[in-house]
């Protein structure tokens, strides 16, 4: 039963389609990319011309991820230099196996390292890993094909670079512009999510099936579009207007988002006897009304056109008018801080209208010039580190990447090894298999096999099919176009439908100069065979279950928090800019902590084959961390309308919260039980403090005692959650 499950459950994961669009123009952009070169090397009466300059020209078009123009640039000039060195490498070491085997564990593993420099350097590497492979199993025919080789690699690259940069160019601010929409659309369902949770509050914490699931989505979009910005920035150096605008419009997203989680935070953790129906019904209507504000936002700013001015109908007014009609006056003080709330939001939605409509037109009308505009704040993604850092963090004990970087160098010389001592025909497959599959993760090595395995047997099918039929080069020509397109359209929605046309499409490009891309059933048998290589060396090499390294992730999360409620705290009588920018900063290292700690459970969850409840208490960590994050910034945003004198109790309350996080840290690091829970404040109330501090406080404490008990139902179990 329980393999049955772990076969449904890897089934389900690699068949599971993205909610993505397919990459049409990115697909028929590939195709020019990689056929024209094809089709050259057959007008020039050369195939194997064609072959290495189309292989150059498809490994390039697919090292285009969008962005600045100097960050694609690079990114492909890079690859054009590591794929001709290592054609030409792969070409001189063929037919010697002793130094076949020590280029290859070295080529692997230096291919491997370039992750370390994020999705740029994966492209590269496995790019380049895979054009050695094939280097390696095609014999040349002359001892200067080695340079022939290269050279065409790298005709195939800048051609490649010409399609991508020169003839079909990307507009140098959509990207920008597509990442600042996103984060206006996901605010907007944030905000659809808060109103829900609003009214169909029952309790003092938001019931379970209405907690917004969309924080760590809108925590993402936030921080890619502030990584687009930035390369942007890197890449077109001097004045940008239109580039400091979308700036602009991304802080102001972020500031929507701080004062909606704030919202959500004083409606939901109001106690049930001061909770007015009609006033919620109040709130939830405005935050329709700023959700519908937040999707023309997206919409204007993808527009590039003069659109019509993007109106913000709503703002606490509403709510004050409704309070004033209140007969009962009673308790009555959370809702008019959260009319100041709204207040506030309204002005950054005002402030991302005015910059939508300079950004699409040059200049704004007198009448919104009246509005109130932030000044924008630029931030780096994250610290820049030196080479000489990252290589120290590389090789560090327990590294991550270091192990991953020998597993796929020792398995890679293993399948080359294999492939000679066998002599399989065409048995490169096995090892680009092996290369492909295996990632740093075990969930993801299983999902990718599973992925590879599907997409390969049915595409062996579609190529068997084909062959038999069509044989000449024009027919192969336009087949490998369609292929090259629908499959790098198809990447954004799922690998496995990648591989049903990368599977024919390779065939295609690396047998083009044999004449036999109808050997699909060996393709099968060898894609099978590298399969479980790479599965052996995920589970008996260095593995890194998920399951041992989501308690570090969720330390690092309770660390990140604790900093943020001391940054609060400590500046909490501060109504000044800069403070609140210390205050943002902070949240956001929390909110990125809270999101690294939510992908590796959802990684653990890809590998844990058993019952799955024995993650519940991990689960409870998720969550409520990410409700104790929320509510810090609740808490930040009161200081606007509180009283300077509270810091004092509060930095007694911060001590006493601190010291509970940074022991279920430290409890999760080592695998302990926490301490004893210390008195917190147990539903008393302190006179000293407004109704509104209060709520905060309590909400924190309840939250931390959450916090405690989960970590310790945690620590037993935390060795299972990964077992089958």
């Amino acid at each position: 039963m329980a393999v049955f499950r772990r076969a449904t459950h890897a089934i389900r994961s690699a068949t599971a389609v993205t909610g993505a669009r397919p990459a049409y123009a990115a697909g028929i952009r590939a195709s020019v990319a990689t056929v024209i070169p094809l089709a050259a090397g057959h007008l020039l009466g050369d195939p194997a011309a064609g072959t290495w300059m189309s292989l150059g020209g498809f490994n390039g078009a697919l090292s285009d991820r969008g962005g600045s123009y100097a960050s694609r640039a690079r990114t492909m000039a890079i690859l054009m230099a590591t794929g001709a060195v290592a054609v030409a490498l792969g070409t001189l070491v063929a037919g010697h196996l002793a130094a076949a085997l020590l280029a290859t564990f070295a080529i692997a593993f230096i291919s491997s390292v370039f992750r370390v420099w994020g999705n740029a350097g994966v492209s590269i590497g496995t790019a380049t890993l895979t054009v050695y492979v094939v280097a390696l199993a095609i014999p040349s025919q002359q001892p200067e094909e080695f340079l022939t080789r290269a050279g065409f690699v790298v005709v195939g690259a800048l051609w490649s670079m010409v399609v991508a940069l020169v003839l079909w160019p990307l507009r140098p601010f959509r990207p920008a512009r597509v990442a600042v929409a996103v984060c206006y659309r996901t605010l907007a369902s944030y905000i659809d999510e808060v109103a829900a949770s609003i009214r169909a509050r029952h309790t003092a914490e938001w019931p379970v099936q209405h907690a917004p699931t969309t924080i760590s989505s809108m925590r993402t979009a936030l921080e890619n579009a502030r990584a687009v910005l930035v390369q942007l920035r890197r890449g077109r150096p001097g004045s940008m207007d239109r580039g400091e605008r979308l700036l602009v419009l991304g802080e102001s997203a972020d500031q929507l988002f701080g004062h909606i989680v704030a919202l959500g935070e004083i409606l939901s953790g109001m106690p049930d006897d001061t909770v007015r129906p009609a006033l919620h019904q109040t709130c939830v209507d405005i935050l329709h009304a700023a959700a519908i504000t937040a999707r023309e936002i997206a919409t204007a700013v993808e527009a590039e056109s003069d659109a019509t001015p993007v109106a913000v109908p709503w703002s606490g007014d509403r709510l004050r008018a409704a309070l004033r009609a209140q007969a009962d006056e009673s308790a009555l003080e959370p809702y008019e801080y959260a009319a100041v709330v709204l207040d506030r939001a309204a002005q950054f939605a005002s402030s991302a209208s005015v910059s939508v409509q300079a950004l699409n037109t040059g200049h704004v009308e007198h009448d919104a010039e009246k509005l109130p505009v932030r000044s924008p704040v630029g931030e780096d993604v994250e610290e820049e580190q030196s080479f000489r850092d990252l290589v120290v963090a590389m090789l560090s004990p327990g590294s991550l990447l270091l192990r991953f970087a020998l597993r796929v160098a020792v398995v890679t010389t293993l399948a080359v090894a294999l492939t000679e001592l066998l002599e399989l025909k065409r048995g490169y497959w096995v090892t680009i298999t092996v290369v492909v599959i295996l990632q740093p993760y075990s969930g993801v090595t299983l999902t990718r096999a599973v992925q590879r395995v599907i997409g390969t047997v049915l595409g062996a099918l579609v190529a068997a099919g084909l062959g038999a039929y069509f044989h000449d080069a024009r027919a192969v020509l336009v087949i490998a176009a369609i292929f090259v397109a629908c499959c790098v359209a198809l990447l954004p929605l799922n690998y496995a439908a990648f591989s049903v046309f990368l599977t024919p499409t390779f065939v295609l490009l690396a047998e083009a100069s044999a004449g036999e891309w109808h050997l699909a059933g060996t393709r099968v048998a060898n894609t099978l065979l590298g399969g479980a290589l790479a599965l052996l060396g995920a589970r008996l090499l260095w593995p890194s279950p998920e399951s041992s390294r989501f308690p570090l992730f969720a330390a690092r999360a309770l660390r990140a928090n604790a900093a943020y409620l001391s940054s609060v705290v400590e500046r909490f009588g501060d109504r000044g800019a800069t403070a609140s920018e210390m205050m943002r900063a902070a949240r956001r290292k929390a909110g990125l902590a809270n999101v690294n700690a939510e992908e590796s459970l959802q990684r653990a969850l890809g590998e844990a084959h058993g019952d799955e409840t024995r993650v519940a208490p991990a689960l409870t960590v998720l969550a409520y961390v990410r409700r104790f994050t929320a509510t810090v910034a609740a808490l930040a945003v009161a200081r606007h309308a509180s009283d300077a004198g509270e810091t004092g109790t509060l930095e007694n309350f911060r001590r006493l919260v601190d010291g509970v996080l940074l022991d279920l840290a430290d409890a999760l690091e080592r695998g302990r039980p926490p301490i004893p829970l210390p008195q917190l404040r147990h539903g008393v109330s302190d006179d000293s403090l407004s109704p509104v501090i209060n709520a905060r406080l309590e909400r924190l404490s309840r939250q931390a005692r959450t916090l405690h008990d989960a970590v310790a139902r945690m620590m037993p179990a935390q060795s299972r959650y990964g077992e089958s």
